[in-house]
């Protein structure tokens, strides 16, 4: 028998989980289920199953992997520091020191099979809705919009697994990911694809969500904008700047309102208090938490993972070009990072856990990031700073502040600066401005050193061994497919 989950609590249609393929799925009778093939049978019930897909990006309980899948990273790159009580345990210090464990964990393992659990929501979504008729729907494309949602949300889980259990930085390496475009109806075990295999089926889901996507239900559904966006990240992520530029360069030209740099960096995050939240044209798209669940990626900040002390100085440290001392940040850090005690230090771009803070976002993609990998993609691909490249850099400064008087201290970047120093810039820019959002300051570190030779110790001393950039499959997922999966090298 083939079944989606009905989760009782959110009235959601939830999918098969991907975490009990050690069994057969035909013997598999969970409470509160549907049979597949009559779950999907008109446009209620696909819009029904549909809200199941996404509720697949929400955290329920420790060790699910979401939100960890997005704070692993920064335990990596030394932003974040793990929890003295909470979460002090051999994998939580794996972590921190650059060697992940590759048996016996929580975190990785739920991650991974958090992921692979999304993408089967994904795949009975597509297959079943896919059979209904046109005449199904109240508007002649709903079915066709509804399916692209569900591809490009299995792109963004495809490309989350990849950038961290697959060599995401070597288009020519045979260690991607497991690619899985068909439910699971069985506790077969599938070989995992190279690196440009995954990133081919990342685009092709992509592009039909750039298509047919819709443009603009909520932040918190996907859009085309998002689409687009996501591929222009994967297009710099695979080495295509030109295609990466081009991208972002339309988005930010020609998006509108709807989807443009807010004029106040705090307006962003730090009124949890109202739905208001979700309403940014910031954000390209941003699942949100269940409000007043105190469920989500800011119940996790402080107690799982801390905001390294340390951090806080990136802000006063400066690059020097022809005599003129540019400071890194000025109060974006100062201003979404305290010290909360006990808890250690936390951010204010979540839901700090006070009363009435009851909203929350996880900021998958946002319009600053945007402008920042145009820059580095229209640097790289003319192998030059461009004006072009240096305004989208130096927009995100002067909206965080920055002054251009040709001065020291918090500065535009001159039109001196050189290709190398622009470069840097920009991954500075970004580890400030995504500071404690999905960790792609270390995704940024690793691949700054595959690319330029970037020494990844100058930031974090022990990240010392390149194979463990990326984690390790934990043995219990590979050890249930049989062996089919390879490990990565070096665990």
């Amino acid at each position: 028998m083939k079944f989606i989950y009905i989760k009782a609590i959110c009235l959601s249609l939830l999918c098969l989980s991907s975490c009990q393929l050690a069994e057969d799925l035909d013997d598999i009778k969970p409470l509160y289920t549907l049979d597949a093939e009559i779950a999907i049978v008109d446009e209620s019930t696909a819009e029904l199953a549909l809200a199941g897909v996404y509720a697949g990006f929400r955290q329920s309980n420790n060790g699910s992997g979401n939100p960890e899948i997005y704070l692993i990273p920064g335990l990596m790159s030394g932003m974040l520091v793990n929890h003295f009580v909470f979460n002090n345990g051999p994998e939580g210090r794996s972590y921190v020191a650059n060697n992940p464990l590759s048996d016996a964990t929580s975190a990785n393992i739920g991650a991974y099979t958090r992921m692979y659990d999304l993408i089967n929501r994904t795949n009975w979504f597509i297959e079943k809705t896919s059979e209904l008729s046109e005449s199904e729907f109240s508007s002649p494309d709903r079915k066709t919009t509804m399916i692209a949602e569900a591809k490009a949300i299995r792109a963004t889980a495809n490309f989350l697994l990849l950038r961290l259990w697959g060599q995401f930085y070597d288009s020519s390496s045979k260690y991607g990911i497991v690619l899985r475009k068909e439910p699971a109806r069985s506790a077969e075990a599938l070989p995992r694809s190279s690196v440009q295999e995954t990133y081919d089926a990342i685009i092709e889901d992509l592009d039909a969500a750039i298509a047919s996507a819709p443009d603009l239900r909520a932040k918190y559904f996907i859009n085309k904008t998002y689409a687009k966006g996501l591929k222009a990240k994967v297009m710099l992520y695979q080495g295509d700047y030109t295609a990466a530029a081009n991208l972002a360069k339309d988005i930010m030209d020609n998006s509108g309102s709807n989807f443009a740099l807010e004029p106040n960096y705090g307006d962003i995050f730090l009124d949890h208090t109202t739905p208001d939240l979700f309403s940014s044209s910031e954000v390209l798209f941003a699942p949100k938490g269940e409000p007043g669940a105190i469920l989500g990626i800011g119940n996790f900040t402080g107690f799982w993972a801390s905001i390294n002390p340390t951090f806080s100085a990136e802000a006063s440290k400066s690059t020097t070009i022809d005599g003129q001392t540019i400071v890194h940040d000025g109060t974006r850090l100062s201003s979404t990072i305290y010290n909360s005690g006990f808890f250690g230090y936390d951010t204010f771009k979540y839901n700090t856990r006070s009363p009435g803070q009851l909203y929350e976002m996880v900021y998958l993609l946002r319009m600053a990031e945007i402008y920042l990998i145009y820059a580095e993609a229209d640097a790289r691909a003319s192998n030059s700073v461009t004006s072009e490249a240096l305004k989208a850099l130096n927009d995100i400064r002067i909206r965080a502040g920055a002054t251009s008087t040709g001065g020291d201290g918090f500065e535009t970047y001159p039109a001196s600066i050189s290709l190398s120093q622009f470069l840097e810039a920009v991954r500075v820019e970004k580890q400030i401005e995504l500071a404690v959002e999905t960790g792609e300051e270390w995704f940024d570190l690793v691949r700054y050193h595959f690319i330029d030779g970037f020494d990844v110790t100058t930031v974090k001393p022990s990240a010392t061994i390149s194979d463990k950039y990326i984690l390790p499959i934990d043995a219990v997922s590979i050890q249930a497919g049989g062996g089919v999966v390879e490990q990565n090298p070096s665990y």
